[in-house]
């Protein structure tokens, strides 16, 4: 412990140079692995947020809600020990009646057709009545410059739309969620003339005790499977992430190794005045420690610094598991590498290592 210490207080330069190398290596593992999560929850956030266990289809949609249609004799079909609730989704682009230029005010969204006891109304809104054209929109909107009480139009209609509150964290495949009473929403999807009594899905709480043949169930996981480009976009971000973390480990392995290596002749000095292999070995073991520990303490503070910043503009989501993953790995590979490292340096002659 002593010597390790000691050696880096008497080479601050060249350990500080490791430690900046440590430190862009995690913060780029790190903020990647951020970047990668954030997109993906940003395509699920509104789901996730059901807290529910299936999600009912009609069997000729192929696993698009959009292209669901159900009665109410479809609701009454599905029996369910636990709850269920109505969902309407189709997808939307809306504007700012008052902007200067109201093309530059356009923003994607998507339509949520709830009933207003239903679970699916955010719960920190469940006080919210939403009747006629009065909405609660995702917190995203916000950045739009919409507020409480400001309505806006729809591309294509002449209806505009009230915000009665903001919801936290209600994107669905990346755009902000838009939640209206299910009464409204059939008028927006089918017009105000002979409006069918029609929605999208079945969202339940339990489980589905029997199904009609024309309706399918899958369970949330499934579902969220389901969504276009869902699956691609996590498959290709897992993959480059496993190959970045098991790269740079490998990287910061060899780091050490040739570092430890380069000490060879120090170590042959310290074996001949008869300093014992386990306290050379255990030196190496806790600068190696000591160095992977501040690189990646102030990669993660950056990573967080980062974050805090882009936020508002970029998909950003930190994954605590994630990362105790990234840094059980980093730690691994580093040590395997001092490790591996000191067993050559131990077998070294100490007369021909202080010869070398």
């Amino acid at each position: 412990m002593f010597l390790a210490f000691k050696e880096l207080k008497h080479s601050k330069t060249k350990f500080a140079l490791i430690i900046a190398v440590v430190v862009l290596i995690s913060y780029l593992v790190y903020f990647l692995t951020s970047l990668a999560n954030g997109l993906a929850s940003s395509y699920t956030n509104a789901v996730e947020q059901w807290n529910s266990d299936q999600i009912v289809l009609t069997v000729d949609a192929n696993d698009n809600m959009m292209m669901s249609y159900m009665k109410q004799g479809d609701f009454d079909g599905v029996d369910t020990g636990g709850s269920k609730t109505k969902l309407g989704i189709f997808p939307a682009v809306i504007n700012n009646p008052l902007a200067e230029n109201i093309l530059d005010s356009r923003v994607d969204v998507y339509f949520f057709g709830i009933d207003n006891n239903g679970f699916i109304k955010p719960s920190e809104l469940k006080d919210l009545t939403l009747t006629g054209n009065q909405v609660i929109v995702d917190e995203e909107l916000k950045k739009e410059g919409y507020e409480v009480g400001d309505f806006f139009g729809v591309t294509g209609s002449t209806l505009q739309y009230e915000i009665i509150g903001f919801s936290s964290k209600t994107t669905y495949q990346t755009a902000p969620v838009v939640f209206m009473s299910l009464d409204t929403w059939q008028t927006y999807r089918y017009g105000s003339t002979n409006t069918p009594d029609l929605f999208s899905g079945i969202v339940v709480k339990g489980e589905i005790e029997n199904l009609p043949g024309n309706l399918i169930s899958y369970s949330t996981e499934d579902y969220i499977a389901t969504l276009p480009g869902y699956t691609a976009q996590v498959l290709t971000f897992s993959v480059m992430i496993v190959f970045l973390i098991i790269i740079t480990a490998f990287v910061l392995g060899i780091f050490i190794y040739v570092l430890t290596i380069q000490k060879t002749s120090m170590f042959g000095v310290m074996k001949a005045q008869g300093i014992s292999n386990g306290y050379i070995g255990a030196s190496v073991i806790v600068q190696t420690f000591l160095l992977v520990a501040f690189g990646i303490f102030i990669g993660l503070v950056l990573t967080a610094l980062t974050g805090a910043f882009l936020v508002d503009v970029i998909p950003f989501a930190i994954n605590i598991m994630f990362y105790s993953v990234i840094t059980v790995a980093f730690f691994l590979f580093a040590l395997f590498g001092g490790l591996f490292s000191v067993s050559a340096v131990l077998k070294i002659d100490p007369l021909k290592a202080i010869g070398g």
